[in-house]
């Protein structure tokens, strides 16, 4: 069986800082591909010593709520400063990246900003398609099918859905692996995350050893999770 691609930094959601903002990454050749820069994450990737590791240093973005940004703009300016790297940026709509780091007082030319337009061919061997997410009403948000030379796998980015075309593609076996937000349950109308009992009735349980739960409330029961087939990532210690 094929092994997950991705490392996690952080796994909790915005209100559950204990866990870390939920972010993670994975390599390609000397590459570095960090999907989301959300509160300590900056300060994760400089205790592991991350950036120095990697030749170039690439970033997903899914949306721009601050607990998937708030730190990207020290990544930006430490790798540009400090280790002589201008960090690459992909995200579809680029007037909303560029203006907010604007306002953080980080110059264009600390990056490259990269319109993601699909599908997206990276070197001919990395392919990225940007998939529309429902969340919120106020921004725009995005989830990433991503192909690499070892496996398809989907990462949602906050979602309060799972997209239909990608679920008909998973239990195809068509992708590898889902890393989904999920939140223990819904408290609200129109609650901007999908909670594990929706996620339950759209996974039947031999294929739920696929799917990862990401994006975790304070609320959320692992053991519970567990014992209905699916994984939870195992979050890198700093």
């Amino acid at each position: 069986m094929k092994t997950s691609v991705l490392n996690f930094l952080g796994i909790g959601s915005a209100f559950n800082p204990y866990f870390n903002n939920t972010s993670a990454y994975f390599e390609f050749d000397t590459e570095l591909f960090l999907i989301d820069c959300g509160e300590g994450i900056f300060s994760s990737l400089y205790k592991l010593k991350l950036l120095e590791k990697y030749k170039t240093i690439n970033v997903l973005i899914t949306h721009t709520h601050s607990d998937h940004i708030a730190t990207l703009g020290h990544l930006l300016l430490f790798c540009f400063y400090e280790l002589n790297k201008r960090v690459k940026i992909f995200f579809p709509e680029e007037s909303l990246i560029s203006s907010l780091l604007s306002g953080m007082g980080v110059g264009k030319y600390t990056y490259e900003l990269i319109k993601l337009q699909n599908p997206f061919i990276y070197k001919e061997i990395l392919t990225i398609i940007s998939v529309e997410q429902i969340h919120v009403n106020e921004i725009p948000c995005f989830g990433y099918l991503i192909k690499t030379k070892e496996c398809c796998f989907f990462y949602s980015g906050d979602s309060r859905t799972l997209n239909q075309i990608i679920l008909e593609k998973f239990l195809k076996d068509e992708i590898d692996f889902l890393y989904q937000d999920t939140c223990f349950e819904n408290t609200t109308e129109n609650h901007p995350h999908l909670s594990l009992s929706e996620l339950c009735y759209l996974i039947p349980p031999e294929k739920r050893k696929h799917v990862y739960c990401i994006h975790l409330d304070r609320n959320f029961n692992f053991s519970y999770a567990r014992n209905l087939g699916f994984n939870i990532p195992e979050q890198i210690k700093t």
